[in-house]
């Protein structure tokens, strides 16, 4: 019982951090099955060592992947942190994904859905998870303290619970401004409808896939979509940015 308790413990205290709920639940499925792993062992997630969690690895490395097996590492980094035992886990080392082709936006389809017509909350939304390169909860539980103008967003408690800084073009935080002229937004950026605090995760979604359909791009589009088309392209914009070619590719 002591085990269900600490996870369930466990994914509230991920939650009230600003993580959201998907996180929380893959988070806590991964540690559920890993204690259960060692129920007839330990009666306690405390007493399972490091040694039994690259055993448990070595044995998901027969049966699983090397995304799952990141996802049980962060879980576990992220369970021994919350309970006082930060440095437990830091031998753990994340593996290596495998390489499979990018399903990303051209150039044009990414340009298409920033500049769409559309009510400015949405623009802003779209702007900000390609700009940024956000997580959708990140961008979720952005509060309009984080956002500088000297055009520096910052990133707390994300994924792994590290933090950091970014900088977005001055066109964003100019459509940003305008924004919050029209909206007037309260803690968070983007607050929910009815009074919400923040807007949730379906809305995000809804927004993301509409964007897509007005703009006449066919492909599953998602909000991750965005950020990983931004990523893939960061390196080449910044090498032009310096007046150097970007590098050829077979």
């Amino acid at each position: 019982m002591e085990i269900l308790e600490r996870i369930t413990e466990f994914k509230r205290k991920i939650i009230a951090g600003g993580g959201d709920e998907s996180t929380a639940k893959t988070y806590g499925n991964c540690l559920s099955l890993m204690f259960g792993y060692y129920s007839e062992k330990y009666n306690s997630p405390d007493h399972i060592t490091l040694r039994d969690m690259e055993d448990y690895i070595i044995h998901l490395r027969k049966t699983h992947s090397s995304s799952y097996i990141n996802q049980v590492i962060a879980s576990a980094k992220r369970f021994y942190k919350i309970n006082g035992q930060p440095k437990k886990c830091d031998a753990l080392i994340y593996h290596n994904c495998e390489t499979k082709t990018p399903n990303i936006l051209t150039h044009d389809e990414c340009m298409s859905m920033c500049e769409s017509k559309q009510f400015i909350k949405h623009r802003a939304i779209i702007n900000l998870l390609y700009y940024g390169a956000l997580r959708r909860s990140e961008l979720l539980n952005l509060k309009i303290e984080y956002i500088s103008k000297d055009r520096r967003i910052t990133i707390i408690d994300s994924k792994y619970g590290k933090s950091r800084v970014i900088t977005i073009p001055q066109e964003t935080i100019d459509l940003l401004r305008d924004y919050f002229k029209q909206i007037r937004p309260k803690e968070y950026l983007f607050n929910g409808e009815g009074g919400r605090l923040q807007y949730s995760a379906k809305s995000l979604e809804n927004v993301v896939k509409n964007t897509a359909k007005i703009c006449g791009i066919s492909k599953k589009v998602n909000p991750h979509l965005l950020r990983s088309s931004r990523a893939s392209r960061a390196p080449r914009d910044r090498l032009r940015a310096r007046g150097a070619a970007p590098p050829c590719r077979g």
